[in-house]
């Protein structure tokens, strides 16, 4: 299993529509709007790096995503 954070920009004045697509794309566990330079922030969960390509991907082509910053969390 492969996990990791995506620091999401909008570019809607509106984000509601957005976060609530998000929260509906397979692999995203958790979605919350965050005050500060982030918009939002979202935990996603894939079983390899290629599926989690295909989430990140997913949540890049959702209609007032600006832009992504993902981290993936290490198992350490």
């Amino acid at each position: 299993m492969t996990a990791a954070y995506v620091l999401i920009q909008f570019g809607v004045t509106a984000p509601r529509e957005a976060l609530t697509a998000l929260r509906g794309i397979a692999g995203v566990k958790q979605a919350h709007a965050v005050a500060g330079p982030t918009d939002c922030i979202a935990f996603v969960e894939a079983a390899d790096q290629e599926a989690l390509i295909a989430v990140v991907s997913a949540i890049r082509a959702v209609e007032g995503v600006a832009s992504t910053d993902t981290r993936i969390a290490w198992p350490i």
